[in-house]
C-alpha cells in the first residue's frame, strides 16, 4: 500500500474510534490494512504528519492522536515508566531511543548519562508546553536510573537500522513537526570541513546536502563502516520549528559510528 493511502486509512479509523486502539485493532476496523506489521518508515511519517502517538500499556503498543492528549484525554493510559537508550548528550537534554523505536529529546538529564546507557526514566510530561517539539518529553528529575550499558557494537548496529531513516524528510516538509530523525549518508559519500558536513542521502533526487554541525563536546570520530547522523531542526526566533516556517533546516546533532562484525572484509 502506498504511504499516503496508509495515512488515510490510518487517520480514518482512529478518528472514527475516537480512542487510542492496537494495530489488531486498526486492521480489523479496515478492509486495506493488509499487513502483520505495520512498515516502519511509514509509522514514523504519520508522527509528525498527522501527530500520530504510540505508546505501551498492559504490554501492548497503543496508537493515538496527540491532539487527543493535548486537549485532556486518555492521559491516565499513558505509561508512569518509560525505557530509553541514550543516543547523544547534549547540553541541556539527550537523544534517545524508545524500546518501539521512536526518538526522543529527553529533559532534564541525570548527571553523567553516556552515550548507549540505558535508563528507566519517570515522565512528567510527555507534551511540555515549555518544549512543544513534538518528539520532547519532560522527565522527574528524582526518577531516573541507569539499568545498563549497551557495549557490543552488533546490537547497537540493530537498534541504530530500527531508528534510521529514508533522507526523504530533508526533502520535503510532509512530515509536518518533525524536529529529529537518523539517516544514513550513501556509504562513505560525506566529508566534514570547518563546522560543516557534505553528504548524500540514499534519495535519487538527492544534489547534496550541505549541513552545520552542531557544537558538541564530543569531536566527530569516524571509526567504523556504519554511519548515522543525527539531525534536528534548526531553531529560529522566536523558538519557532517546521510548523512556522515554508521550509525546514537540518544540522548535524551527532554522528554515530560503529563496526559491524559481519562486514566482509578485503584481507
Amino acid at each position: 500500500m502506498l504511504y499516503e493511502k496508509f495515512r488515510q486509512e490510518v487517520a480514518r479509523i482512529l478518528e472514527e474510534q475516537g480512542r487510542p486502539i492496537t494495530w489488531n485493532e486498526l486492521k480489523a476496523s479496515s478492509t486495506k490494512l493488509k499487513q502483520k506489521a505495520p512498515y516502519h518508515v511509514y509509522v514514523q511519517k504519520l508522527q509528525g504528519d498527522i501527530g500520530l502517538v504510540r505508546f505501551k500499556r498492559d504490554q501492548k503498543t497503543l496508537w493515538a492522536l496527540r491532539r487527543w492528549f493535548e486537549a485532556g484525554q486518555f492521559r491516565e493510559l499513558l505509561p508512569e515508566q518509560v525505557r530509553f537508550t541514550i543516543l547523544a548528550v547534549k547540553k541541556e537534554y539527550a537523544l534517545a531511543a524508545t524500546d518501539y523505536g521512536e526518538l526522543r529529546r529527553i529533559y532534564p538529564l541525570k548527571l553523567g548519562l553516556r552515550c548507549w546507557d540505558v535508563l528507566e526514566a519517570a515522565v512528567a510530561d510527555f507534551f511540555p508546553e515549555q518544549d512543544r517539539r513534538p518528539e520532547s518529553l519532560r522527565l522527574e528529575p528524582d526518577g531516573m536510573t541507569v539499568v545498563g550499558l549497551i557495549e557490543a557494537d552488533e546490537e547497537r548496529i540493530h537498534i541504530a537500522d530500527r531508528l534510521a531513516e529514508s533522507g526523504e524528510f530533508l526533502h520535503t516538509d510532509a512530515w509536518k513537526g518533525k524536529t529529529v530523525g537518523l539517516t544514513r549518508p550513501r556509504f562513505r559519500c560525506f566529508y566534514f570541513y570547518d563546522s560543516n558536513c557534505q553528504f548524500f542521502c540514499d534519495q535519487s533526487i538527492c544534489v547534496g546536502h550541505d549541513m552545520a554541525v552542531a557544537p558538541s563536546n564530543e569531536a566527530v570520530s569516524i571509526a567504523g563502516d556504519r554511519v548515522y547522523f543525527l539531525v534536528e531542526a534548526v531553531e529560529r526566533a522566536r523558538v519557532e520549528f517546521i510548523w512556522a516556517s515554508p521550509r525546514v533546516e537540518w544540522c548535524i546533532s551527532s554522528v554515530i559510528a560503529l563496526t559491524d562484525p559481519r562486514q566482509r572484509r578485503l584481507l
